[in-house]
């Protein structure tokens, strides 16, 4: 989902002319018995996404597991809800209208997405926009280092499955008409929006995305479930889970989830953990 794509000054060192290399966020956060390394990601993607900052790869052979959202490769029997209500159903006639003159502009049906339910529908057309600039799913950071862990059999763990992610957006308010409406009516803005999120993941900057953030015309309630509610979960899970307790583990989740007085690092240091930001930024301009 775009909202998920979402994530402060720029490293500066002195008597230095040249520029720093600007990558996207890694922290580091531990404590006597365990080192997380945390990396915000996008979760579609495309070539120049890589390579990936050496303050998280460089951990790579000494990692005890790789962590993330959920484990998309792992297989599922998670379903849709027959007995939500689809798009169709929540939409006035003339929201309906708009839906048809959005769907257009991304070059898909309105068909498929009336009969979804307005969550659904609504990561459709983000996909769409995401595709329109050049972002593909299967060059995402996750399912990427996904696969590498995969294939060098390390551990993977997830701090929810595919099916919790599904009851999740089934339980937003009216089923997610929030996010569906932003869409359709923020077309324009969420597609200047997603250029400007792409260059601010790529140079860390975290006064930028948080600007992004603040910029999302989603309601408190919808925000609190995406993000929010889920980063205090995450670091419940974090603190308290006994497969964390001692060892390594590489953590990559959405790019919003560590920014903040909510975000992840902020949460984890409240727990006792030292945090360091491992990775160096810059400020990027978006007109």
């Amino acid at each position: 989902m775009l909202k998920s794509l979402f994530t402060r000054t720029a490293l500066l060192l002195p008597f230095i002319t040249t520029s720093v290399v600007a990558e996207p966020l890694v922290w580091q956060a531990e404590n006597a018995n365990r080192q997380f390394i945390i990396l915000g990601s996008i979760h579609a993607g495309k070539d120049n996404f890589y390579p990936l900052p050496a303050a998280f790869t460089d951990h790579w052979d000494n990692a005890d597991a790789l962590v993330v959202e959920a484990n998309i490769l792992k297989p599922s029997s998670a379903q849709l809800n027959p007995a939500i209500a689809t798009t169709a159903q929540m939409l006035t006639d003339s929201e309906r209208q708009s839906l048809a003159a959005t769907a257009k502009q991304a070059g898909i049906s309105s068909s498929p997405l009336l009969t979804s339910p307005p969550w659904l529908a609504a990561i459709s057309l983000q996909m769409k926009m995401a595709e329109q600039a050049g972002l593909s799913p299967d060059r995402g950071i996750d399912i990427t280092l996904l696969k590498r862990a995969q294939a060098k059999q390390m551990p993977i763990l997830e701090l929810e499955s595919i099916e919790q992610q599904l009851r999740l957006m089934e339980q937003l308010d009216d089923h997610g008409k929030d996010l569906l409406m932003t869409t359709i009516n923020e077309w324009e803005e969420m597609t200047k929006q997603l250029s400007c999120l792409i260059s601010a993941w790529q140079a860390g900057d975290q006064q930028q995305l948080v600007s992004l953030f603040e910029d999302s015309q989603y309601t408190d309630q919808t925000d609190a479930a995406l993000i929010n509610d889920r980063n205090h979960d995450w670091a419940t899970q974090l603190t308290g889970d006994p497969a964390y307790q001692r060892g390594k583990f590489l953590i990559v989740v959405g790019a919003m989830h560590l920014l903040g007085e909510e975000g992840l690092p902020t949460l984890l240091k409240q727990q006792g953990f030292s945090i360091k930001q491992l990775s160096q930024s810059e400020q990027v301009s978006c007109g």
